[in-house]
């Protein structure tokens, strides 16, 4: 079941005559049992935690930190939904 879902984007800076930024956007899901993103899937007994850098420009880092390492999220909205709603269900598994 769908819990919670965050856009998070994939930017690319290409340069030819001039510098031109891209944005992709894709969907970080919180589901009843795990947390995907296009690339990854996430169980919850896989992440150990998940935490934000704040920025002061429009872009913000969340990190998804498991138990294959830091996976970071380019995101614009802010994230603390999101962290809220998946640190409650990491309590079911520590």
């Amino acid at each position: 079941m769908k819990i919670f879902s965050l856009s998070y984007f994939v930017i690319t800076r290409k340069i030819d005559l001039h510098i031109q930024i891209e944005e992709e956007e894709k969907t970080l899901i919180l589901w009843s049992d795990r947390v995907t993103s296009e690339e990854h899937t996430f169980p919850l007994n896989a992440i150990h935690d998940i935490s934000f850098k704040p920025s002061p420009n429009r872009y913000k880092i969340l990190y998804l930190h498991t138990n294959r390492g830091v996976f970071s999220f380019v995101v614009k909205d802010n994230p603390e939904e999101m962290i809220r709603q998946i640190k409650s269900r990491l309590e079911d598994y520590f």
